[in-house]
């Protein structure tokens, strides 16, 4: 059975970049979680395109699914991916005018988020010069994950965020659900 996602929002934005064109990414329906980002990338992040897959209460995970590409077409392929029986759980930025660097918060899943067992990922992107931002953290740690990213993007990332989702069943013996992902 999916794990339906409550309280959907959007981390605010870190990165000074303010170019481009408004985006907002989730996954493809209820209960996936980012595993992933396919990059394009050269001196910036040229483009960025969320990988995703579907959460399952027994501990496993769907299949990879590809969303929407955001950015421009320049750089090479890079692709950034949580360790099988991961999700992630934040996102990491380094940028100066554009978004040159992001790495991933990832959490192993078994049916619950093991927050005793997280790293982030290597830095993907190039080492142009920007500044390490602060990350983006999904809450309540342990019982949220990322469902989706936005930012702005034209020829490049000007700034990237994350969308955070509780996990309903983590948060039913609080007072339920305020509002389930569609």
């Amino acid at each position: 059975m999916a794990v339906p996602f409550v309280n959907v929002q959007v981390v605010p934005f870190v990165d000074a970049g303010t170019g481009g064109r408004p985006f907002v990414c989730q996954g493809p329906g209820r209960g996936f979680a980012l595993i992933g980002l396919a990059l394009r990338a050269g001196a910036w992040i040229d483009r960025v395109t969320p990988i995703f897959a579907e959460l399952f209460s027994d501990g496993t995970l769907g299949p990879a699914v590809r969303g929407a590409s955001f950015g421009g077409a320049g750089g090479f392929d890079i692709e950034l991916r949580a360790r099988p029986r991961y999700v992630v759980t934040g996102l990491q930025t380094r940028s100066g005018e554009f978004v040159d660097g992001v790495r991933l918060l990832q959490t192993r899943w078994d049916g619950e988020l093991r927050i005793g067992d997280a790293s982030w990922t290597a830095w993907g992107g190039s080492s142009v010069g920007g500044r390490e931002r602060a990350p983006g953290i999904a809450t309540p740690r342990g019982a949220a994950v990322v469902a989706g990213i936005a930012g702005r993007a034209g020829r490049f990332v000007d700034n990237l965020t994350i969308l955070t989702a509780e996990l309903a069943q983590a948060t039913s013996a609080g007072g339920g659900p305020s509002e389930v992902m569609e």
